[in-house]
């Protein structure tokens, strides 16, 4: 049963609390957020009252949370923070016209997409592109996402998904730990540290059945759940990584990483911008889409394995 909204804190109080617990000092709260001690400790006292508890004792001159604060402040910090990036959200795109929130993973976001945003603010200098990072797979309704950035099948509810590119996974390593070890046959991958997804448990096996290749430790390396520290894993020396050649193009091109096998294995999903079906006629977000399907479609042109 929900409390009635009468008995629940002002948003002034929670900052105010917020504030005090995190300092242990109503001086350093007060000068934070610009009021007077006694502003400070009115608010706090108008909480007591509110739940009926004592907040904080004071010790020695020290300012203590007692046990009831400790299981309230983990509560309010997160609602100031939420309330805080939104705000923050409205407020840095109050002047834009052209704004779009984007939802992407992380590691598609920094390796593929960012570096191609140059482009994209020459072609449309008006827009304004919101970037949030998602680690699970999730739904439109009850966000303001416009764009999404979706792995796997051509399935999003109330969603119209466009085609960007299939998943192309490639062994690579570092010149260094390609010289280090002697690899120069596919044998090789036999004696070499197969750096590990947790993400994608079965992949080395996968790739090392479809190449061919016979070996009695397919799971033998170190084992991070990221692509983006796999990549780096390898760019410092630590073994071989199988990875989306999307997410290592740069470092293909700079020489960074070398590739260890001409067998290319083709993921089991794809990767696709989608929108909300009501959205489909705005005109900013089109004009996003027809530019992110032009730079994918200039990427499998420079990637002849995409063909």
């Amino acid at each position: 049963m929900l409390l009635p909204r009468r008995v629940i804190p002002s948003i002034s109080e929670m900052i105010a609390f917020e504030a005090v617990a995190r300092h242990e000092n109503f001086s350093a709260a007060a000068e934070e957020l610009y009021l007077t001690q006694g502003a400070i400790s009115k608010q706090i006292r108008s909480l007591e009252l509110t739940l009926g508890v004592s907040l904080f004792d004071r010790r020695r001159k020290r300012l203590v949370l007692t046990r009831q604060a400790r299981l309230l402040l983990p509560s309010i910090a997160s609602i100031i923070e939420q309330i805080s990036s939104t705000t923050y959200k409205i407020i840095s795109s109050s002047d834009k016209t052209n704004n779009i929130n984007l939802s992407v993973f992380s590691t598609f976001s920094s390796r593929w997409l960012i570096p191609r945003f140059a482009r994209l603010f020459a072609q449309y200098p008006d827009f304004n592109v919101n970037v949030s990072t998602v680690f699970e797979a999730f739904t439109f309704d009850d966000t303001d996402c416009d764009v999404a950035i979706h792995y796997g099948q051509a399935v999003w509810p109330n969603g119209i998904l466009y085609h960007l590119f299939d998943e192309i996974i490639i062994p690579v390593c570092s010149p260094a730990y390609r010289e280090k070890t002697g690899f120069s046959k596919p044998e090789d991958f036999n004696r070499i540290n197969l750096i590990q997804l947790t993400t994608r448990p079965g992949l080395w096996e996968y790739w090392l059945s479809h190449a061919g290749i016979k070996t009695s430790k397919p799971l033998h390396g170190n084992i991070f759940d990221q692509f983006n520290a796999t990549i780096e894993a390898a760019l410092s020396g630590l073994g071989a990584a199988l990875v989306p050649h999307i997410f290592v193009e740069r470092e293909l091109r700079e020489g960074k990483l070398v590739v260890l096998s001409d067998e290319l294995l083709k993921g089991q999903g794809a990767y696709y911008a989608v929108i909300p079906t009501e959205k489909q006629n705005n005109a900013s977000i089109m004009q996003f889409i027809e530019w992110i399907r032009k730079e994918s479609a200039e990427y499998r042109i420079n990637t002849a394995f995409h063909e």
